[in-house]
Order: structure tokens, then sequence, then C-alpha cells
């Protein structure tokens, strides 16, 4: 009997021992994450439309931002692929398509609406597109522009998609 007694307290103590160093290591992997998330400044969104034309482009951006003039740049090349600023600009190589029955927009504007900061090290702006075009249904809507940055921290375009 009493060694019935001294093996159920052996085991309790080794339960108790175990939950212990389990709510331990719960601590210790939660704030091992908590130091490993980098928080990214992201600038406020601009709240303006923002409309351009094949014929009046300009190489200057809009907005002084590095991720907001990757898709303004973006959007001209689109216009406009032979554009000056299209030649040094790093962007999905389908917007430099030229395929006739394509329906290359001439004019487009847009609005950023939103952000999504994933954990890819991309982030995700949307923005409600108009455009005189269609081409591949990427400037009319809901486009998403996925940016990603250079190890000089310049953000880019990494691709784009719709949303209908």
């Amino acid at each position: 009997m009493i060694k019935k007694l001294i093996v159920i307290i052996c085991m309790l103590a080794l339960l108790g021992f175990s939950i212990y160093l389990i709510t331990q290591t719960k601590d210790a992997d939660r704030t091992m994450v908590e130091e490993s998330v980098v928080e990214v400044e992201m600038p406020k969104l601009p709240e303006q439309l923002f409309s351009f034309d094949k014929d009046s482009l300009d190489e200057n951006c809009v907005e002084k931002e590095d991720i907001f003039c990757a898709i303004e740049t973006a959007v001209k090349c689109t216009i406009n692929p032979e554009f000056a600023a299209c030649a040094k600009a790093d962007l999905p190589k389908f917007i430099f398509m030229n395929e006739p029955g394509l329906d290359r927009p001439t004019e487009m504007n847009y609005k950023i609406v939103d952000k999504k900061i994933l954990g890819n090290g991309t982030t995700e702006i949307y923005t409600e597109s108009n455009c005189n075009g269609n081409w591949f249904g990427l400037c009319q809507g809901t486009i998403i522009y996925v940016l990603a940055q250079k190890p000089e921290n310049k953000w880019y375009v990494k691709d784009i998609y719709g949303i209908e």
C-alpha cells in the first residue's frame, strides 16, 4: 500500500514538473516571436485620385514616397512601355508585352484605398482604377499591386492582379 502511494506521489510530481516546463517553453517562444517581429513604417495613404494620359506623362512622381512612386511608374509603363522611366524600372515583364490586340490603355486613373503588410516581406496596395482599355483586366476595378523592397530599401512592383 505504501509503495502504491509513493508511486502515485512521484507520478503527480512528475506531471506537475512537466506542466511547469511546458508553460515556461510557451512563454519563451512567445517572447522570441515578439522580438523577431519587425514593424515596417508605412506612410499614410494618399487620398487623391491620380490620373495619367499617354501624351502628358512626366518622369517625376506625384507622390514622393518610394512605395507610391513604384505604383505610379507601373501605371505609366502600362500606358506607354516606351516611356523613358520604364527603361530603369523593375516591373513584371508582362507590362512590356507588345502584342497586337492587347488593348493597352492610353488613359488611366486610380485611387489608393487600402494596404496590407504581408508576412513574406511584401506589401499589397489596393487601388480603385479606371482606364480606356482592357489590358488583361488589370486597369478596371480593384487592382492590387504587390510590392517588395530591394536590399537598398527601394520599393518595386513585384506583381499586379485584379479582383472582380
